[in-house]
């Protein structure tokens, strides 16, 4: 791919005018003077033409050409100042990759932890069988769900109000989310910690369209999904309340696994 053409500044197209001008003022002031035939008369009979012609030189072509000077000079320093341009953003660009390079290293470092964390989660049912992994979530949300749906149709219609019922929902996710905390712990505050250094990333490096909080929300599952949004919903730590403000975490969660839906299936139809 061929170079672009290097484009004159207005300095440097200045200066090149003012040589030529020189130049040119050079040459008529050698026929005008008829400086050639002097050098060929004897010196006795010279004229003083050379002393007049050197005062011309001296005034006029002199200082144009030194006023050329001047414009090249400040073009060296347009160019120069470019050159430093080029030369800073280049350095940013490639502090950015090192930066990027090295966070990178720390996100899968946390994001295998994350999985380990996950394939470390194990639970029980009342028949001994084994929840473990992604499954745990399926079991706590199971818990949760059939504790609470199970109480609501227990109770007379009329006690079914929509702030009871949330009211309960909120309790009984309080009770299996303290039940399961310790279990838990690990992998929720990994989490946080994962989400703080994408946003201090994403906060340094001034880059909003970072791809880390995607690849992470894309991992979720809808019962992980089921368990954070409650979490954060209900208060439980606060490390969660303003994770989706900032993240948009549960964009992707369907809207039949968050509270307000599952209490408006329980509700008394008209």
């Amino acid at each position: 791919m061929p170079e672009p053409k290097h484009k004159l500044s207005r300095y440097e197209l200045t200066g090149y005018i003012l040589i030529i001008a020189g130049a040119v003022v050079l040459v008529w002031g050698t026929v005008k003077f008829e400086l050639i035939k002097e050098l060929y008369l004897d010196p006795a009979n010279r004229e003083g033409v050379l002393g007049q012609f050197g005062e011309f030189i001296g005034g006029i072509v002199g200082s144009l050409w030194a006023l050329a000077g001047v414009f090249l000079f400040f073009a060296t320093l347009t160019y120069q100042k470019r050159e430093f341009e080029l030369q800073r953003f280049e350095l940013h660009k490639t502090q950015k990759i090192f930066q990027q390079q090295n966070f990178s290293t720390l996100y899968i470092s946390f994001i295998q932890k994350h999985n380990d964390i996950i394939d470390g989660l194990t639970a029980y049912d009342i028949n001994e069988s084994t929840w473990s992994g992604s499954n745990f979530f399926v079991f706590f949300q199971e818990k949760v769900l059939t504790s609470f749906v199970q109480k609501v149709r227990s109770l007379e219609p009329q006690d079914k109000t929509q702030p009871y019922l949330l009211h309960l929902f909120q309790d009984y996710f309080t009770y299996h989310f303290t039940f399961y905390q310790n279990s838990l712990n690990p992998y929720l505050k990994n989490l946080s910690v994962l989400f703080k250094l994408i946003q201090k990333y994403r906060t340094e490096a001034q880059d909003q369209g970072e791809y880390y909080s995607f690849i992470t929300k894309a991992n979720f599952t809808q019962s992980e999904l089921f368990l954070i949004y409650h979490i954060a919903q209900f208060n439980l730590l606060k490390e969660f309340n303003t994770i989706n403000n900032v993240f948009d975490v549960f964009e992707d969660m369907e809207e039949a696994y968050k509270v307000e839906s599952i209490v408006a299936q329980e509700l008394p139809r008209s």
